[in-house]
């Protein structure tokens, strides 16, 4: 278990790890437990650089940091797989026109244009909200959504005939849905109750609904598209947050 965390970890940053882990396809896919757990780590990590810096700098300013920390941490590993799956969707109409674009290293405009909403989304949610607050959703919404790759990968076969996502697509059972879940559930304490389960809801129906949409347009899931549903995840959690609390959801 503790060498599968290892490979969770190096899978999805560039935080170091022991090099010999002895990596296999079945153990990279039950890594997948620990997927949660990393974000844990990514959002805490991005919560004391807010932190460090909310006295030094504007709000804004401090909120950004944060969020380019979670980025380059992570080698926008889940930002590029939104932007390729924005071009894929956006200019392919037939499931191999679609795979085709999301296979082409070059960004396009429906992908730039994803990756600059999405910035933009993130530090206008996240500096919407008090201080005291804003350390605790970015570690929930790193959690949470990195939590979206364990029901999207044990629902959806893989779209595709090979790629990095099919090592992990498939491969999720109950037990990893289990840890990874109970992690999430753990994250949540950080939140009053109601901003809790408002959290929790979200994150399922971001899920579900992209989900919905890769079985209709894919037949299934590639790895760009676990990216995309973890960063739409993330931003639309801060969403949430913010319309928590108009409702004084927080207090």
């Amino acid at each position: 278990m503790i060498r599968r965390f290892f490979i969770a970890v190096q899978f999805l940053t560039r935080l170091p790890v022991p090099r010999s882990l002895n990596i296999s396809e079945t153990d990279i896919g039950k890594a997948a437990a620990f997927f949660p757990l990393v974000g844990v780590i990514v959002g805490g990590g991005a919560a004391l650089v807010f932190l460090a810096l909310q006295r030094i700098l504007p709000l804004p300013a401090s909120v950004l940091c944060a969020i380019i920390f979670a980025a380059v941490i992570t080698n926008g590993f889940h930002e590029d797989g939104l932007a390729d799956s924005f071009d894929g969707f956006g200019g392919g109409w037939t499931k191999d026109r679609v795979l085709e674009i999301m296979r082409d290293s070059r960004i396009g405009t429906y992908g730039t244009l994803a990756l600059i909403f999405l910035v933009f989304g993130k530090v206008t949610f996240l500096s919407s909200l008090p201080p005291g607050q804003i350390w605790r959703w970015l570690i929930v919404a790193h959690t949470a959504s990195r939590w979206t790759t364990l029901p999207l990968c044990a629902w959806l076969p893989y779209a595709r005939a090979e790629g990095q996502g099919k090592l992990v697509a498939k491969q999720v059972g109950v037990l990893e849905i289990m840890i990874g879940t109970f992690t999430l559930l753990l994250v949540l304490i950080l939140l009053p109750w109601q901003a809790a389960l408002a959290a929790l809801l979200v994150a399922g129906v971001v899920t579900l609904v992209s989900g919905l949409y890769y079985r209709a347009r894919l037949q299934g899931i590639t790895g760009d598209c676990l990216g995309a549903t973890n960063q739409l995840t993330e931003v639309v959690l801060y969403l949430a947050a913010v319309i928590l609390l108009r409702f004084n959801f927080h207090q």
